[in-house]
């Protein structure tokens, strides 16, 4: 078992919550909640423990994968979920690409790069820039409506194009039933575009998996982080909204939290998402301080700080150096 003691560079959230994982002197077994972890491979162990913290701290789930079919696309749900959803379309900046000998003359379509992908487009959903100078910005007519987007979730984006290359803060909302998650999104959804913000937000689209405290999510960026209040404003008192927060988050009213999207650069950790990074980083200081190699608070102050995480305040990141 590893002891922990309050420190002022931790959330006594944090603390707490770090009280109830107990792990085995040899490092090789950990408990946790219900939860049991084991593994004699150091680095497929804090693989494991960093999922099982994610679940049990971040996202409060506790749902046996193992029973999870393995395409978990509900088209039944997915309908409810598009339906309310006050939008179709919206707009996004993609880059001209040159296709060289695949370049298709006159009206055809049009390769860019989108999200860091590159694919072919309609040439009339591009409704501003030039798409004849190949590296150009354009601003192109989309969907909004992007369901197989994210694994189990159905994303959309908002009708007013979101800013790029700015801080992204994420608003999660726990949702305790399948049953309740449509009307509380369209909740959401309906005031973002009432008060004109640009977003992202994504539903939990996989019923086997609720409820979760991250089973809606809004990504605002830059200026649009000020509408976080206004998502708990949407979802008070709206059945099927839980109490619940993951401990690495900071709750602006009960079952409605903030976090800001991590910003770290290391290889291994630059493509996780808020509850994988932040999890990521406390497997690595539980292990450790059970090894032996300090105490588990300075420890895990020290992994955040690596992981560009503000150690008193885990939901934001420290200014870049």
């Amino acid at each position: 078992m590893t002891a922990i003691t309050a420190a002022p560079a931790l959330p006594d959230r944090l603390v707490r919550a770090l009280r109830d994982v107990h792990v085995t002197d040899d490092a090789a077994t950990v408990r946790l909640g219900s939860r049991t972890v084991t593994s004699d491979n150091p680095r497929e162990m804090r693989r494991l423990l960093a999922e099982a913290l994610y679940d049990v701290l971040h996202a409060g789930q506790d749902v046996d994968k193992g029973d999870l079919p393995l395409n978990l696309r509900d088209e039944s749900f997915e309908k409810q979920l598009a339906a309310v959803v006050p939008h179709r379309g919206t707009t996004t900046r993609v880059r001209a690409l040159d296709a060289g000998d695949h370049t298709v003359a006159g009206d055809g379509p049009l390769l860019v790069e989108r999200d860091g992908v590159r694919v072919w487009v309609p040439r009339d959903h591009v409704v501003d820039g030039d798409p004849a100078v190949p590296g150009g910005i354009l601003t192109l007519r989309v969907a909004a409506l992007r369901p197989a987007l994210s694994p189990g979730f159905f994303m959309v984006d908002g009708s007013r194009p979101r800013p790029r290359g700015e801080r992204t803060l994420r608003v999660y909302v726990h949702v305790t039933d399948a049953r309740h998650a449509a009307p509380v999104w369209g909740r959401v959804l309906a005031r973002l575009e009432s008060d004109g913000v640009s977003y992202r937000s994504k539903a939990l689209s996989a019923r086997a998996l609720y409820p979760r405290r991250d089973a809606l999510v809004v990504y605002l960026t830059g200026e649009a982080a000020d509408a976080a209040g206004a998502v708990a404003e949407a979802v008070r008192g709206a059945e099927g909204v839980g109490r619940e927060t993951s401990v690495f988050t900071s709750e602006l009213a009960p079952g409605v939290s903030v976090a800001e999207e991590p910003d770290d650069p290391r290889p291994a950790m630059s493509g996780l998402s808020f509850g994988q990074h932040r999890a990521t980083a406390t497997a690595h200081a539980l292990l450790d301080a059970a090894r032996g190699v300090g105490p588990l608070e300075e420890l895990l102050a020290e992994a955040l700080r690596e992981a560009g995480a503000d150690p008193a305040a885990p939901y934001r990141n420290l200014p870049r150096r």
